[in-house]
Order: C-alpha cells, then structure tokens, then sequence
C-alpha cells in the first residue's frame, strides 16, 4: 500500500503560495508511482507488474507474464495508490537476455485532492548483463484532464537487481530520474534498494529490508518484508513500513503501515489478496485492501496439480536430434514428476538410429523401475520404434497396421563408376587403412578391411536387438530370430507370435488403460511452458549439442535438404557461457556426429580440456560419435554410449574432387596461371602431382599422431595402444567399452547423474539445453549475404552465400574444404 500521489497534492496546495515554489516535494514516496502493489517485491522473482515496481527483475522473466492489479482504498482518507494496473512483460524472442514490457494504471488519488483521476503509461526494458545481473529502465507518462498535470508528465526510473548465491538477493531502483516538474515544482529523486535473503536457499522462506531515500529532503522510510510458503502454491506474504509523513495540516509524524495476504499459484495462473491498515495521522486503521490476478508462460509451484495423467510421445520419423535430446530429458523429468501416471507411446517409427532407440528403451525401463506405466500403441511399426516400444507393459496394435520387425542393414553407395561417366576423379589422401570414408569415391566396392569393420559392427548391431526383444518379450533369442526372418507381419500374426499383446483400434485406447490401470486416465502432451524456479541461483547441468558434421567458424544448416553442421565457434561458445556461469556446475556434452574438421575437432578438445579443468564435462554419445567427433569425446572425464553407438575410426583423410574431364567433356578450355610450385594445389581442374601427395601425406601424419596424442591422453592409454586401435576401425560402443575406448553402458540421463556425481549436486539437480545451433537471425543474415567471421567459401568461391551454404554441408569426404585435414565417417543408411 502506498501514498502514491500524496506528493502531488501537497504540489498542488503548495502552488497557492510563491514560498512554496522553491522547495521539493516534502514526501519520501515517489510522486510519480502507481497503484499499490504488495504482491512483488524489489528483489523477489519477476512477474509483469515490475514495469512499474522493479524493471530490472524482467531480465529473469523465462515466458511471458500478464498481471492485473487492483486496489481499493478509502477516498475519503490521505492514502494513495488506488486504481486498477494491467501489465504485460516477455523475453525477446531470440535474444533471451533482454526483454520489454508495457502497463497501463488508472489511478484515483483521494477525493480531498484537487484534481481528477490520472492514467499512467509504462514502457519497460531490461537486459541480463550476467547469469546474476541484470539492468532495467522504465519510461512513464502521466496524464489527467485537470491542472497541474494536464499536460502530461514524463520521467525515467532506472533500476539493478542481482543475486549472490542461493541465499542473497539486492536490487537498487532510481525513481524519477530526470527530476521532472509538474507547476514548476520539481519532483525529487528517490532511491529505493533492497536487500533480501533466504536462509533455507529457496523460496520457502525470504526475509527483506530495504528503505527509500529522498535525494532533496534526506528523509530515510524503512520497510521489511517476510514471504513463506506455507505450502506448495500457497504463500503467507507480510510488508511493514515505516514513514516520515506530511499530512495536509503540515504536521509531521511517523507512520507504520501494514500489508498482510495470501498468494495462491495454479501452474498458469494465480491469485493474491492484501488487507491493508497501519496507523496514519495519529490513529490506526484499516485502509483498504489490494489484489493481484497473473497469468504466465512460466509455470509456478502449484498448490493442485490437477489429476493423474499418461504423458503422450509420438514416435515418428522427425524424432531425432534436438528433439530427441527434449525428449530424453523429458524421461528423466518424468522419473521425478507426481502428476503424471506414465507415458503412451504411439505411432511406431523412429527417424534416430539403434543407438537412439536402446537410449530411449533404456529410458522407459528406468520409468517402469520407478512405478510409472508404460503403454504402447502401435500402427505402423519399423525395427526401431518397435525396440522402444519393447520397453512397455503392453503393447497394442491397431488392426490397419503392421508389423516391420525385419532387422538392421545399411548401404553404402559408391560413385567411382559415376565419376569416370562424367570425368570426375576423385584424388585423396588417407592415413589408416580402415579409413573408409574417401573409398565411396575411388573405389566400386568396400576394401577388405572396410567390409570386415563394417560386418563386424553390424554382428553386434544385431545382437543387441535380438537380446533386447528376447528380454522384453520373454522368447527365446532363436525364436525372436526366426520372427525377424519372417518379417513384416500383420497385427495378428504379431499377436500370435507373442510381440505384442492386443490388436485394438485406436478408439478404444482410452477401454484399454482403464482395464489396465483401473482408472480413467486421460492423455497428455509434455508441458512446454518453463518452470518458475524455486531459488535464486540454483544448481543446474549443461547440455550442450554436437550434431552432424563438425565445421571450423559457424554452424550451418539447410532445412530443406535436412543437411546440418556445427560450428566451432558456437560450440566454443556455448562452453564459455557454461564455464562462466555460476550456476552450472557440470556440463554434459551430447554428440551425435560422423566428425568432420580435424582441425575443428582439435581445437574443441582442448577447449574441453580448458574447461573440465574447472567444472565436469561428461560425454554422451548418441547414434554416432566417430572420428572427429570420437576425438572430442575423448577429452572429457567420462564417456558413456548405448551398446549400439557407432564410434572410433581414429583416423584422417584429405582429397578433392578432380573436374578437368568433366570440364574437357563439356567443352570448358582452362587456363591456370599461377607463381609457386603448389600454387594451385586446391583447384578442382586438376590432379595432385606426386610432390604434393607426399606433402600432404606428411600433414596428415603431423595430424593423425595429434589425434593419437590426444585421445591417448584422454583416455590413459599409451600412443601406440591407440594407433593399435584406430588406423579408422570402428566399434560399437559395447566393443568400445571393452577396449577402454567408453567408460560405462548410459545413455543422456545417466551421463547427467554422472555429472551430477562429480558435481556433487543432487541427482535432481535440474539441467539446461544450451544451443550450439545457428539463431535464426544468423541465419537469415547469411543469406541476405552477410558473412560471419571464420568460415572460408569452401572452394574460394565468393558467390551468393546460400550457394556457399549448400558447399559447406555437403558430405565432408566430398572435400569441399580441400585444404582442411578431415577426421569423418561416411556411414550407409
């Protein structure tokens, strides 16, 4: 509650007199300041109403918010701050550290003040300069129909809040700036801080003092503040206030004023109540009451959860990547997670790899192990998403589908054939002979080596799927073997053969959850909206992604042709931001990539040194974490892969593509021109001489033993024990573990709890995705043509920057970037 325009009164009784003219406003609240708001504290979480309370506290806004105020005060008594307040805030989209909000306060002063009522416009911004620090700025103008402000007043707050730890929190708000005057009287600047704390570390209990300062007058009103959730979603708010007041009479005299209310939070919305009453003018009294209605994108501790529901997960071909990484720490958030019951699977295809589907099996087993249930509804259902679904208690399919349970393959083309019809020679250079990437070009066919890696993979491969199935479905591996050989199969021969358990039509899955769990259990999606956290700078877990291929400067991605790339300085980047930032305490780092850039991939493991020499950086390994990206795994204080994951193949390789018989076929006439024997050792129009083979066969050693170097000192192993086990062979990840090349069997959730172990943070210590993906804004300038530093045209070319995009993310191991060493895996599909 607040005496909000009891300064402009005083103003305006103070404008009959020429003395009066000369001197500030005699009051130490702010003259400018709006309806009451005892609902948010300077330094408490943000919700819109702090446009007008605390613009700084916006910069930790994750969604939205929407905020009505109103407050109802006696209009025959001195006390200000009635009227009705709507607010709106959110964080700018891609740009997470800045954001803005607007308000709109209708404000009616009491009746004994000499002019109407006044409407208040806010404008607010603020920018997160740090994890712990952020800055804000609220414009207002004020307006009424009557003298002394009919024609407007303007003026600026400016404000700072930050946070040490867990346990304190300050914030410093300047009102009225620019000390604006209304009459020719000037308004005085006030300075308001806080400082609160919260001893238990969360929001369960917050205690705070603060006090506000008139710059002129040098008058000093304390306030203390004690919040405590007495409950989950229920809050016992209290605010007390000491003033030094200037009543009507001139008579000066110290006030306490007092609000008291309870604050009640669904998720999305909420609700708070405030009596207010305190002693003034020398008499104590109720003065009113104040309430505060919000709706948000952030979801709060809510005192009903609402009923039990089975969370809903498509299993589709677009499930891979970033969303698979969601989902897999949806899983995991799952485990913990009172409201919902279990999950649903439906549809039945996985657009990941084996690996992905082991992970996400492995997951759902976790679910079960901790008393949620597991459901699958099936239609259409490939290898993959059949192995997920093994995961479940039940498994139904409808009558209209199918059964393609028919195992794992994959196929390599290979273009030499293609090449001499066109008068393309492929000319590259390799060290390992198991560095299979550059034969999709040169040869018609695997070599030896290159099959018997291949097979060998594809033997574990499908062991672990006939295992898998023979555990979930109880048969024998045999039988599951002969299964896959009699594959595809209708729903009802799926039945008889015991791999699922019912042939329904979708309509009835509501009949069968009920007979199953003995309750109408409705179907959910995954909320989308953040959690609103429950203290100050809680401990968290980084997540940062590595997919496809791995590039020196910025990644690279075109949707259409679903090509992908990560780029070095986004990920360097990403590391930075986790390593500075207080609150993360452990980084898991995700990769799912063939590799790429050895130079890339060697500079970003030694980053990965530099920071794990502060905080843990453990290794998940998704569906691929080969070459160049089995070089960055290599570096972190623990690596774990689902059995499946394709890894290894230590080794590199460089090349172009040669057209002078495709140019001579079209009748194209070269003329090269150059100074220096190796002038031209990039050019597409020609041969390598056998100078420069061997040239480049010397780079390629000076790189392929830092490769060694480096994962022999990731891994403790000596030099030649790795160059025993690279020279490009691969594993899968069950093979890897056994020769020390991955620690433990685990998929993303374990690799979280492992960071979280050599954090030493709870196991439920909450985590962050952080982005190493190209904005889109940064995509949108780059075809606009704006280039970011650090990436080279992949041939020297300086055409439009869409068609350098295209060159930058075709398959590496056509060497687009001749001059750059590759550390990569082509894999079939």
């Amino acid at each position: 509650m607040r005496r909000v325009f009891f300064g402009l009164a005083v103003l305006q009784l103070a404008t009959l007199c020429s003395e009066a003219r000369a001197q500030p406003i005699p009051v130490g609240d702010p003259a400018t300041q709006g309806v009451a708001n005892p609902s948010l504290g300077l330094t408490s979480e943000a919700d819109a109403s702090a446009v007008d309370k605390n613009p700084a506290l916006l910069g930790n806004l994750r969604s939205w918010s929407g905020v009505y105020l109103h407050s109802e005060l006696a209009g025959d008594g001195p006390v200000g701050g009635r009227g009705d307040g709507f607010f709106f805030a959110a964080p700018v989209p891609y740009l997470s550290s800045l954001a803005v909000g607007v308000g709109v306060q209708l404000v009616r002063p009491p009746d004994a003040f000499p002019f109407g009522d006044l409407t208040k416009i806010s404008l607010a911004f603020a920018w997160r300069l740090h994890p712990t620090i952020s800055f804000g700025l609220s414009y207002a103008h004020l307006a009424s129909n009557r003298a002394p402000i009919a024609p407007g007043v303007d003026t600026l707050d400016l404000a700072l809040a930050g946070r040490f730890g867990r346990h304190l929190a300050w914030a410093l708000v300047v009102r009225d700036v620019p000390g604006p005057t209304v009459g020719g009287i000037p308004l005085q600047r006030v300075y308001d801080p806080e400082l609160a704390f919260r001893p238990l570390g969360t929001d369960r209990l917050e205690l705070a003092v603060g006090a506000r300062f008139g710059e002129r007058r040098g008058d000093v009103d304390p306030h203390f503040r004690l919040w405590a959730v007495a409950h989950r979603g229920i809050v016992v708010k209290a605010d007390v206030e000491w003033r030094r007041d200037l009543d009507l009479d001139g008579r000066p005299e110290d006030d306490v004023r007092v609000a008291l209310g309870l604050q009640l939070d669904l998720e999305r919305v909420g609700i708070a109540g405030f009596g207010l009453f305190g002693r003034d003018n020398g008499r104590t009294s109720g003065h009113g009451f104040a309430l505060a209605a919000r709706v948000s994108g952030e979801r709060y501790p809510t005192f009903f959860a609402g009923p039990a529901y089975l969370e809903r997960i498509e299993l589709t071909k677009e499930l891979r990547g970033h969303k698979l990484i969601e989902l897999l720490a949806r899983l995991r958030d799952l485990e913990t997670d009172t409201r919902a019951a279990g999950v649903v699977l439906l549809g039945g295809e996985l657009g990941a790899g084996f690996a992905a589907a082991e992970e996400l099996r492995a997951a759902l087993l976790r679910l079960r192990h901790r008393g949620r249930r597991v459901l699958a509804f099936l239609v259409h259902a490939d290898t993959k998403g059949y192995l997920v679904a093994s995961a479940a208690e039940r498994i139904v399919m409808d009558p209209a589908g199918d059964l393609a349970l028919v195992g794992p393959s994959t196929t390599a083309p290979y273009f030499k054939g293609t090449g001499e019809l066109l008068g393309v020679h492929a000319d590259y250079v390799r060290i390992g002979a198991y560095k299979s990437a550059p034969e999709r070009y040169t040869r018609e066919g695997p070599s030896p080596e290159a099959r018997a890696s291949r097979e060998t993979y594809l033997d574990d491969l499908y062991r672990h799927l006939l295992d898998a199935l023979a555990e979930s479905r109880r048969l024998p591996a045999a039988t599951v073997r002969s299964l896959i050989d009699r594959g595809p199969l209708t729903p009802m021969a799926a039945r008889r053969a015991a791999l699922i358990d019912e042939v329904r039509p979708g309509e009835e899955i509501s009949t069968v959850i009920e007979a199953l769990t003995g309750a109408r259990l409705p179907i959910g999606d995954a909320p989308r909206a953040p959690a609103r956290p429950e203290a100050w700078s809680a401990p968290e877990i980084a997540v940062i992604e590595l997919e496809g291929d791995l590039i020196g400067g910025a990644s690279r991605s075109i949707p259409l042709l679903g090509l992908r790339a990560t780029g070095l300085h986004e990920l360097v980047a990403a590391l930075e931001r986790a390593l500075d930032d207080t609150k993360v305490r452990a980084i898991v780092l995700r990769i799912d990539s063939p590799g790429g850039s050895s130079i890339a991939a060697d500079l970003l493991a030694r980053e990965i040194a530099r920071v794990r020499a502060h905080k843990p950086v453990v290794c998940s390994l998704g569906d691929v974490a080969a070459s160049g990206g089995y070089y960055v795994a290599s570096m972190c204080d623990e690596v774990l892969a689902a059995p499946s994951t394709l890894t290894g193949s230590i080794g590199i390789f460089t090349g172009k593509l040669d057209l002078s018989g495709l140019a001579a076929k079209l009748g194209v006439s070269l003329t090269r021109l150059e100074r220096g024997a190796h002038a031209s050792i990039d050019s597409l129009f020609r041969a390598y001489t056998e100078e420069e083979r061997d040239a480049l066969r010397t780079l390629l050693r000076y790189h392929y033993d830092r490769f060694v170097a480096t994962v022999a000192q990731g891994r403790r192993m000596s030099e030649s024990r790795v160059d025993d086990l690279g020279q490009g062979r691969i594993y899968s990840g069950d093979r890897a573990r056994a020769l020390g090349l991955v620690d433990h069997y685990g998929g993303l959730a374990d690799a979280i709890d492992a960071a979280a172990r050599r954090a030493e943070v709870p196991r439920s210590t909450p985590i962050r995705l952080m982005s190493a993906t190209p904005t889109v804004l940064g995509q949108l300038s780059r075809l606009l043509g704006l280039r970011l530093p650090g990436l080279r045209a992949a041939s020297g070319w300086t055409g439009l920057a869409a068609i350098d995009d295209l060159a930058a993310l075709l398959p590496s191991s056509l060497c687009f970037e001749p001059s750059v060493p590759q550390a990569r895996l082509d894999v079939g599909d």
